[in-house]
């Protein structure tokens, strides 16, 4: 009995430590809606949210890395919906909505709807309706800050750059009910690796309008800089010189021809 007790004291003494511990990566990024109200602790929505959770933790489906989720009944239902990178497998996906909730539980304590962007997976959850709704904001975004951050020819980064996001929206919107993803490569003066991602709980029409502000909004964040993020609560835009992508079976290669020089004028070499 003696031994169980200090086995016991042990494995929540280590547990406790893990937990105390754990770190809320640096390139997270959260929005708490203070204008969606609060909620109280051990409240009804309280509970629902902690049951939520731990059917995200638990869950065994995996749906390419697309989760939506309800618990309770209104006014205290809450309504979930989490979304892993499509290039990521699930140990990955799962190990990442795990340091996601609990991410969230640390920054956005007691607000009913909250989402959270993390390297490998988004998770949002409301008090009302979510799920099939195209949702642009809030937003945010992140910037490639090293000594590679600036391109070696800013124009012609940019046009390749968007040749490539033209491409990757078009096929990522025509995606099917559980996969809205689309990955692709292509060389100007350096290469430009960039992945597009919707909820599949879009319609191809929606899924290509978020897209859409999220390419004008990085076209406007990120004019002259080599890797960038949008950050948007249906839809995700990422682009980089370097590799980061994970799965390479569905890149894309796009081909990039820069606009030819105008041709002489008759008066040239008279």
């Amino acid at each position: 009995m003696r031994f169980l007790k200090l086995f016991l004291l042990l494995l929540f003494s280590a547990f406790h430590i893990n937990l105390s511990s754990a770190q809320i990566a640096s390139d997270f990024r959260k929005s708490c809606a203070s204008n969606n109200g609060n909620f109280t602790a051990n409240s009804t929505y309280d509970a629902n949210l902690n049951r939520l959770f731990s059917q995200l933790s638990s869950s065994q489906d995996y749906n390419h890395g697309f989760y939506h989720m309800s618990v309770g009944q209104s006014p205290d239902q809450v309504n979930a919906i989490a979304l892993c990178r499509g290039d990521q497998n699930v140990d990955v996906c799962k190990s990442c909505l795990n340091s996601t909730i609990y991410a969230l539980q640390q920054t956005c304590p007691n607000y009913k709807e909250a989402i959270g962007w993390s390297e490998f997976c988004t998770l949002r959850y409301s008090n009302r309706q979510i799920y099939g709704i195209m949702e642009t904001d809030p937003y945010d975004k992140l910037w490639r800050v090293d000594n590679q951050s600036a391109p070696h020819n800013v124009n012609d980064f940019d046009r390749a750059l968007s040749f490539l996001l033209k491409n990757l929206s078009v096929r990522a919107a025509a995606g099917g009910p559980l996969f809205k993803y689309a990955a692709g490569l292509t060389v100007s003066s350096q290469r430009i690796y960039a992945m597009m991602q919707c909820t599949p709980d879009l319609s191809q029409q929606k899924c290509g309008a978020c897209l859409a502000t999220g390419s004008d909004r990085m076209r406007a964040a990120c004019y002259g800089i080599t890797g960038c993020r949008i950050l948007q609560p249906s839809c995700l835009l990422r682009y980089e010189i370097d590799l980061f992508l994970s799965d390479l079976s569905n890149v894309i290669i796009v081909p990039f021809a820069p606009p030819c020089p105008p041709p002489p004028s008759p008066t040239e070499g008279r």
